[in-house]
């Protein structure tokens, strides 16, 4: 399947992405995790069946510009990006696909515009982490000190600047379990900045490592849950891996499977097993897909 690159004009710049397919057929907009981007995809999508693919870089990541400097980011400002990317192609409906990060931000979607989501796939990912309520304000202050910091230092000294092989090499193991080689590669095709000196530095917006995310604790999520549900079918794939996730977010992931419009699968791999090992949640993808009812 042939991809071609796409720009999307912004408020504060462009969207990048990549187009797969004929965009006369079914949309799946596409979205990667927080420090990933569209190259996330670029294993999954020559496996699944032959719609028209929107894998967009969230703003920060990849080829797209970088949210409005000196203000920390808050996660549903990238809510934007995604009304902004189906308003440009014109659909009436989406299929949306994300992983980590991005499946959090397409639940938010998927519940803000159910007219506009048919369906929902969501990689490793239940719900974005939620904090205590005896937690809310250190944690905001935790954020609001790493900023300063990173505002400080960026002043001082800017980006990292790596080798090729040394920014490959924390690209693969700066993870719970680390990326094959040729998965990191993916993601850097678009994200390096070649230096005179012959040195790279990622386009990855160093702010992403303290995004505030909305902050409520499991009983207020599941009660905004069933307050404002997730109306159309949804597909979880879980990485066995990644207990983690699991165990934190047990008591949404309970009531998610209690729904009647949710299945929940679990595969043999990590958290980015979408990028490792594509094969093993691209049938459980397919047949979500064309199956109409999309219950598996």
């Amino acid at each position: 399947m042939e991809n071609e690159e796409i720009q999307i004009l912004a408020p504060w710049g462009k969207i990048a992405g990549k187009l797969w397919g004929n965009p006369d057929d079914t949309p799946v907009l596409a979205v990667h995790g927080i420090m990933d981007n569209a190259g996330g995809f670029d294993k999954l999508i020559p496996l699944l069946p032959k719609y028209f693919y929107i894998c967009i870089d969230l703003p920060g990541h990849g080829r797209s510009d970088h949210f409005p400097q000196s203000l920390p980011i808050f996660t549903v400002n990238y809510i934007l990006t995604y009304v902004l990317t189906m308003n440009y192609f014109k659909k009436d409906k989406y299929i949306i696909i994300g992983h980590s990060y991005g499946g959090q931000l397409g639940t938010l979607v998927a519940r803000m515009y159910p007219e506009r989501v048919e369906k929902l796939v969501l990689l490793d990912t239940i719900h974005y982490f939620t904090t205590p309520s005896q937690m809310y304000l250190d944690d905001i202050r935790d954020k609001f000190t790493e900023y300063f910091s990173s505002e400080k230092k960026k002043k001082v000294t800017g980006p990292p600047r790596y080798t090729y092989e040394e920014i490959l090499s924390k690209v693969i193991q700066l993870r719970r379990n680390p990326l094959t080689r040729s998965a990191a590669e993916n993601l850097l095709k678009r994200s390096l900045i070649l230096l005179d000196d012959g040195k790279y530095y990622l386009s990855t917006d160093q702010r992403l490592k303290y995004v505030i995310n909305p902050k409520h604790d499991s009983r207020y999520a599941i009660e905004s849950l069933q307050k404002h549900p997730i109306q159309c079918p949804v597909l979880i794939i879980l990485g066995q891996e990644n207990v983690a996730q699991r165990y934190i977010l047990r008591p949404i992931l309970n009531y998610l499977k209690k729904q009647k419009n949710v299945t929940v699968k679990y595969v043999q791999g990590t958290h980015d097993v979408h990028q490792v090992d594509p094969e093993r949640v691209a049938p459980l993808i397919n047949k979500f897909l064309i199956t109409k009812k999309s219950k598996l």
